[in-house]
């Protein structure tokens, strides 16, 4: 059964705030799923029974004031329902006025076709390109800015996607609870060689990120 849904399920998430996520999605998945069967099937009912037959004649029906008013009400009602509960973690995830206090804030450029992320250390400035790595368990803000054209910078397994836009500084912010690798992917098409735009994310124990931004830093110079 799982393999059948593969393609419309979403994979697991790795962030603190994906299974919000994922519960929306499912559950807008779930309502429209459920309605398209419902509505295809009396579709396919109707054409049965009201199909043409032989010496029977057509006759006007003014309808049902009553199930118009209810095929109505009800999926208003529904839509103003995942409304408030798409409002409620919009605000949690993009409003910077409900971001949590970042441990660790990362500036981003992209350009064609790179990504570069800078970190501030004890000693100063670290900057990489295309991999970058976060500690575990630690909100992290990521500061997106980008030189050229319109960029998106998506973590899938983060549940991430946020545009990067010339002369325009966009905030986002995650908290990863699994340790791993995780993909970065551009959504726009920013050019010719838009299959560049990708990266890794690597999520990791904060000793781990620790060593691995002094190694960073000796890299760099």
């Amino acid at each position: 059964m799982s393999k059948i849904f593969s393609g419309w399920l979403l994979a697991p998430s790795a962030s603190t705030y994906g299974p919000s996520i994922d519960h929306l999605y499912n559950l807008v998945l779930l309502i429209t799923g459920v309605l398209f069967v419902l509505t295809e099937a009396t579709l396919v009912y109707f054409a049965l029974r009201y199909r043409a037959k032989p010496g029977q004649k057509a006759f006007y029906s003014h309808g049902s004031t009553k199930a118009e008013m209810i095929w109505t009400a009800v999926p208003a009602a529904i839509l103003v329902a995942l409304g408030i509960m798409s409002q409620n973690l919009w605000a949690k995830l993009r409003q910077p006025s409900h971001f949590p206090q970042p441990a660790i804030t990362v500036q981003v450029m992209a350009e064609q076709w790179l990504w570069h992320f800078k970190y501030q250390g004890p000693d100063g400035e670290v900057e990489v390109q295309n991999d970058f790595h976060i500690p575990v368990g630690t909100n992290v803000l990521f500061v997106l800015n980008a030189q050229d054209v319109i960029h998106g910078f998506y973590l899938p397994d983060m549940r991430v996607n946020q545009d990067a836009v010339p002369g325009v500084t966009s905030t986002v912010w995650v908290q990863s609870d699994k340790p791993g690798q995780y993909d970065l992917r551009c959504t726009q098409f920013c050019g010719t060689n838009h299959y560049q735009m990708k990266g890794t994310l690597t999520v990791e124990s904060p000793e781990e990120f620790q060593a691995w931004l002094k190694g960073a830093k000796a890299a760099a110079f």
